[in-house]
């Protein structure tokens, strides 16, 4: 059996009915008033090599009083079989099989060996090294608090409140403290533990401070389990879990994942529109950095900007920097206007497969355009402006209209009349009939709301800057 060690005692008290002592180095009662054959409750744990609680089961456990720590023969012993083990804890009564006799324990200096078999195993383990008992007068034991060190104890029991209680709300020191020097996560300066659904430690605070606060060099608090660490509120504005550190580069919360996903957020998701998120970012600036090369965004199916979602502020914009924090491409809200420092170009598939760039035609202003083909009848024809094309351009004021003949003879063509809802064009063959053919018709004109906008100097404003 892979039996690492065995915490004990939690708890050793030496008569029939009640005790007085407990733990290594053990004060035990004068039984002078007691009867001829005692028993010792008696807890402990089984752990493996790693410090994991063995496997839950009924084991046999031997055990034995010696007059030294090693060497010689046993004093007293018994055998107790079906003791039932549980995340490696165990409670047994010594003496419950051959009671323990009264004149052994009054003599003190005792050492308790234990030996384990577990199911299925064919030979005994023996744990060492042996405990050591120690005897006191009846009067010492009155009169000392506490006479041993309640090293490696285990106490068991059965009760609805708490298996533990310590009360200083008198003092300003700790209730509980816990002390180890272990490097394995399992083992700590408190550890708890509960087969319930409960949690193995919890803390409250009522007086404003933390329920439960960590201290480390590394990890402060540590959990470990489906939910490693789980923080829950119920008061507006606070948090399930707060992090917070003062160092100039520390992180006050840190995700990690071996093969998934370091942090996962889930908040109130019911509507697009509302100010209720899966991640809220505080102060004046909220920024998202990625140390290494790439910052992927993924969703299903949108992804959407909302800029000045208070609706407050003017010019607010969505904007692309260089390493050198230079502009490269801009938007500002409530228009819409689009700065870009580059060319404008789409990615155009040919026909054999491959992409090319078309660049995109700028100019000196804001303008729109309309092309198309009419006819000449007898050297004329009136074009009327498409609806949608007159409600966006400003076609008020002068535009521009670019003519092609479509025929096999010289004709010319010129305009003949401009008006805001369409134009006549003219033609005229080089004898001077009356042409009749088809034209080629291009139409410039401003667009509305931005008849005055030509080669304005672009200079970002100090709210603009980054």
């Amino acid at each position: 059996m892979s039996v690492r060690r065995i915490w004990i005692v939690a708890l050793i008290a030496v008569t029939l009915l009640s005790t007085a002592g407990m733990g290594p180095g053990i004060a035990a009662r004068s039984l002078a008033q007691e009867a001829e054959g005692a028993t010792i409750p008696y807890a402990g744990r089984l752990t493996g090599d790693g410090g994991e609680g063995v496997a839950d089961g009924a084991y046999e456990l031997q055990f034995a009083l010696y007059a030294a720590e090693t060497g010689g023969e046993p004093l007293w012993s018994e055998t107790q079989t079906g003791v039932a083990v549980r995340g490696g804890a165990f409670g047994a009564a010594l003496g419950s099989v051959t009671p323990i006799p009264k004149a052994l324990l009054e003599g003190g200096g005792l050492w308790l060996a234990v030996s384990v078999r577990g199911p299925a195993e064919s030979v005994f383990t023996l744990l060492e090294p042996r405990q050591r008992l120690s005897a006191v007068t009846p009067s010492a034991a009155d009169s000392v608090g506490c006479p041993h060190d309640h090293f490696d104890e285990w106490w068991t029991g059965s009760g609805t409140a708490a298996g533990l209680v310590v009360d200083n709300r008198t003092g300003t020191g700790d209730g509980i403290r816990g002390y180890a020097n272990a490097a394995a996560a399992n083992y700590g300066g408190v550890y708890g533990v509960n087969f319930s659904s409960g949690p193995g430690v919890y803390g409250r605070s009522d007086g404003g401070g933390p329920g439960v606060a960590g201290y480390s060099g590394t990890r402060g608090v540590y959990g470990n389990g489906a939910d490693g660490v789980v923080g829950e509120s119920n008061v507006n504005g606070m948090s399930g879990v707060y992090g917070f550190n003062t160092a100039a580069t520390g992180y006050g919360i840190t995700g990690r994942s071996g093969n998934y996903f370091g942090v996962y957020a889930w908040g109130n998701d019911g509507s697009l529109y509302d100010t209720q998120g899966d991640i809220l970012l505080q102060g004046s600036y909220g920024e998202i950095f990625a140390y290494g090369t790439q910052l992927d965004i993924y969703s299903n199916e949108h992804v959407i900007f909302d800029l000045d979602d208070d609706n407050n502020s003017s010019g607010a914009f969505f904007r692309i920097l260089s390493g050198t924090d230079g502009i490269l491409w801009s938007v500002a809200e409530p228009a819409g206007n689009v700065v870009a420092a580059g060319s404008q170009a789409s990615a155009v598939t040919t026909a054999d497969g491959a992409q090319r760039l078309m660049y995109a035609i700028e100019g000196a202003g804001v303008w729109l355009e309309d092309v198309g083909t009419a006819a000449l009848t007898d050297g004329r024809a009136t074009i009327t402006f498409d609806l949608a094309y007159a409600k966006t351009a400003s076609l008020g004021q002068e535009y521009q209209v670019f003519l092609t003949a479509q025929s096999d003879q010289p004709v010319l063509l010129y305009v003949a009349a401009k008006t805001a809802t369409g134009f006549t064009v003219g033609g005229a063959t080089l004898d001077g009939q009356p042409a009749n053919c088809a034209f080629d018709y291009r139409v410039v004109a401003p667009r509305l709301g931005y008849e005055n906008v030509r080669t304005e100097e672009y200079t970002p404003s100090a709210k603009e800057l980054p």
